[in-house]
């Protein structure tokens, strides 16, 4: 009694709010109605299958107008029949049929098979189901079809239940599945890239996360664990992502590395490969102080063996400069310890020169003030400059940054820094500061901006000089390490980064410096590993920093609007499993709403007779199911489905309509029909394409 009693408490409230009531809505209706959003809409839908056969023709026109919200299932390879030949023809019936009868709102389900062509032969057996072997083939398909219903369709959902992958529980027990992949690893790039294409073509579609059900446990954690660790934008199962920042010059190759250092210092570092070999090379960092062990690593890409001078230029009070001549093997690398060419506890910065083209790296590893482990690598600069550019640097909690800048003259120069700031950090600031000649000063920038800061750093001088922005931290509390990159010499309108990666415990962020009086808009395209390409816009106000979570940018957080769930749980469960599933979501800081995009109850089974009921399921539609699910807070509900199929031909024996195959009600109906008064109304859509 007490679940009537509170649905029935639904029931009130819904009519005393929203009985007679017709809510504007998007452009999508028509002209004339006030602009909302798809996303606010409270919608009782329906799974209507083969429409302009079946429903229109058996069922009266007066029921069908009770269907205010269509979910219709979009099969790839029924339209993208070849690599460039699309047919539309049988949707376009599909949806115009719909239209027709006065649809509110329509749901697309962007499934497979994947066209026999646009098969992947890696995934075997599964590959009907499976990611294509081209990426842009997906994408073309999800823009064609957005280009072809944006302008009548409000949501996406991307592939049915990509949970049921090869080796979920269905598969195991039933040989059932929905996804030839591994949801895992393999549902992101379908949905990153189905939600570029979309937003391409249809900016204001709601682009949803398929169901990730992988099981018909009644466990009330089913679905909701695979979504939490998949949302995860850290430590679930990651991939790999290349980045271009558009612009007008190409730049090169990076390489990460990771490392137990002698068995006892880990972390990783990573660097921009060199465009080419140079005569000079500059390092302005380095240091051999307790707990820091510095390297010089030198390619001699010649035939011929070529001879290196490095002069170590040190901190104040360290002494004077050190000169060492270097021979170098043709074709060969030498490795060269700092810390035994000029000895302990000094702060180094390097020029090396040599009358041949060479190429330096300087790796370091260190165990900071004897708690952060880790390391870090630069590529020298082949010159010194007047200009150097940071778009990374913080202060906050954790973060110890420092800027490095070496002063290669045999006079006293003078620099200045300008620091740019995060949003609400405060404004510019700008300090001026004298380099001895021939040295190497250390900065700290913790203590000349404070605390809590995201720092970007524009440096200048009327004099060439070098500048390096070392970093350590204590990432989270838990991940320690520290990373090092020589400043930038101008601003360009083209960036690019070779290496990245989300996911398998790495986070990454892009730095964004904006060193221009005005505002300026940049594109970010990430390339991932079998193609995909998504991209970004973003605003970047003027002299300012501004730091890009890509974990969160392009993660399942970024590449969906909302969220689908499919609760195959006891009828009057239903409610209860949306408030966990919700809840865990909250609770992981996931915000997506959730929308129950397949929920039902047979009325009869083949095989299980005694089970299920008409009286059954019109308590499902009623107040004990759907009731429950409105009463926790969902707002968007389709339900499978219209009409049964014929007896003895459900392919897993149970019968789901709410119309008999020969297009009379079950008395479910009326119940639906009841919810549609009780639920707001939209404006139509427009009456056909």
């Amino acid at each position: 009694m007490k679940a009537c009693i509170v649905v029935g408490v639904t029931f009130i409230m819904l009519a005393s709010m929203t009985a007679a009531l017709v809510v504007s809505r998007n452009a999508k209706a028509g002209a004339g109605t006030q602009a909302a959003s798809a996303a606010d809409m409270t919608i009782l839908g329906l799974d209507t299958r083969d429409y302009a056969k079946r429903m229109s023709n058996l069922v009266s026109l007066s029921d069908r107008q009770w269907v205010r919200h269509h979910k219709i299932v979009v099969r790839w390879s029924d339209i993208h029949k070849a690599k460039n030949s699309f047919d539309f023809s049988y949707y376009d019936k599909e949806v115009n049929a719909r239209l027709a009868d006065g649809s509110q709102s329509i749901l697309l389900l962007l499934q497979g098979p994947t066209p026999e062509w646009a098969r992947d032969p890696a995934y075997g057996s599964f590959s009907h189901n499976a990611p294509p072997r081209d990426w842009s083939d997906w994408y073309r398909f999800c823009s064609k079809v957005a280009e072809q219903y944006g302008a009548v369709v409000d949501f996406y959902e991307i592939w049915n239940e990509p949970g049921w992958d090869q080796d979920a529980y269905a598969y195991r027990q039933w040989g059932v599945y929905h996804f030839g992949g591994q949801v895992e690893t393999d549902y992101l790039p379908m949905l990153q890239t189905a939600h570029a294409a979309i937003k391409e073509k249809d900016p204001s579609g709601q682009v949803m996360c398929g169901a990730l059900i992988y099981t018909l446990d009644q466990n009330p954690n089913t679905g909701a664990d695979l979504t939490v660790q998949l949302y995860d934008e850290v430590n679930r199962p990651g991939q790999d992502v290349s980045m271009r920042v558009t612009s007008d010059r190409p730049i090169v190759a990076e390489r990460p590395m990771y490392f137990n250092y002698k068995g006892a210092w880990n972390g990783g570092h990573d660097v921009l490969g060199a465009t080419s070999a140079a005569k000079e090379w500059f390092f302005a960092e380095g240091t051999t102080r307790d707990n820091f062990e510095e390297w010089l690593c030198l390619q001699n890409p010649n035939p011929n063996p070529i001879q290196v001078t490095a002069t170590y230029m040190f901190g104040p009070g360290q002494g004077g400069n050190t000169v060492k001549a270097y021979d170098l093997q043709p074709n060969s690398r030498t490795t060269l310890m700092v810390n035994n060419e000029v000895g302990q506890g000094k702060d180094v910065s390097v020029k090396i020169t040599s009358a041949s083209d060479f190429i330096a790296e300087r790796p370091m590893y260190f165990n900071y003030n004897g708690v952060w482990t880790g390391g870090h690598d630069v590529v020298g600069a082949t010159s010194a400059a007047k200009e150097w550019f940071f778009a990374e640097g913080t202060t906050r909690g954790g973060f110890d940054q420092y800027l490095c800048l070496q002063n290669p003259n045999a006079n006293p120069i003078d620099v200045t820094m300008t620091f740019m700031f995060g949003p609400g950090q405060g404004e510019n600031r700008e300090m001026a500061f004298r380099l001895d000649p021939t040295s190497r000063t250390t900065f700290k920038v913790n203590d000349l901006v404070g605390p809590d800061k995201d720092v970007s750093v524009k440096i200048t001088s009327a004099s060439d000089f070098i500048a390096e922005r070392p970093m350590y931290f204590n990432y989270n509390g838990v991940w320690t390490g520290g990373h090092c990159v020589v400043g930038a010499k101008a601003s360009s309108g083209t960036w690019y980064f070779a290496e990245g990666c989300t996911g398998y415990s790495i986070q990454e962020y892009l730095c964004l410096q904006n060193p221009h009086p005005e505002a300026v808009t940049a594109e970010i395209t990430f390339m991932m590993t079998k193609g995909e390409v998504i991209s970004r816009e973003v605003l970047l106000n003027p002299n300012s920093r501004t730091t890009f979570d890509i974990n969160m940018l392009i993660g399942f957080h970024g590449s969906s609007d909302m969220l689908a769930i499919h609760p195959y749980k006891n009828y009057w469960e239903w409610g209860e499993h949306y408030t966990y599933f919700t809840q865990q979501m909250r609770a992981h800081n996931i915000g997506h709403e959730v929308a129950v995009t397949e929920v039902g109850w047979p009325h009869y089974s083949d095989t299980q007779p005694e089970l299920y009921s008409e009286e059954k399921q019109a308590e499902a539609i009623g107040s004990v199911g759907v009731g429950e699910l409105l009463g926790a807070g969902c707002r968007k509900i389709w339900l499978y489905r219209d009409i049964d199929e014929e007896p003895g031909t459900s392919w897993d024996h149970l019968y789901f309509g709410l119309f008999k195959h020969t297009g009379e009600p079950h008395p479910s109906w009326p119940i639906y029909v009841q919810w549609q008064r009780q639920l707001p109304s939209y404006p139509n859509l427009p009456g056909s394409l």
